[in-house]
């Protein structure tokens, strides 16, 4: 063998070998993008940043218990101790839990908001616990 064919051989190795090393194609998809069903949202990683709108209607059918959320809509009643009712734009209520050690002084009565939630489900209920809001006027 000449040199060439030497270095040639050892190219294509490597070349087999960094291919092999790749994982296999994931059948969730590619990850870091918007997601344009919510389904498919509830398969990928959650936490990271905004991802497609749900309602509340979609939350109690389909969410799982800790899985990150986004809806939007109006808290308009306070329940207790940390328990509000949420309401979203289809007019469709839950329970919202907004911890004490947080800044909520964006969340008004009745205004329109923005939340990120995580679910917190039980055998006999479903709620949400409020991350973060965020204001979108009237």
């Amino acid at each position: 063998m000449t040199r060439n064919s030497i270095r040639l051989a050892a190219l294509a190795s490597i070349a087999a070998l960094s291919l092999a090393a790749m994982p296999a194609a994931q059948a969730g998809g590619p990850q870091g993008f918007e997601m344009h069903h919510p389904e498919a949202h509830a398969r990928a990683p959650q936490g990271f940043g905004h991802g497609q709108l749900v309602t509340v209607d979609w939350v109690l059918k389909n969410g799982s218990d800790d899985q990150m959320v986004t809806l939007r809509g109006r808290f308009t009643e306070h329940i207790r101790g940390d328990k509000y009712e949420f309401v979203d734009e289809q007019g469709n209520g839950i329970t919202a839990e907004l911890d004490h050690d947080r800044d909520w002084s964006m969340v008004h009565r009745g205004a329109l908001v923005e939340i990120s939630a995580e679910i917190d489900r039980d055998w006999n209920r479903t709620e949400l616990d409020v991350r973060s809001a965020r204001p979108l006027g009237k």
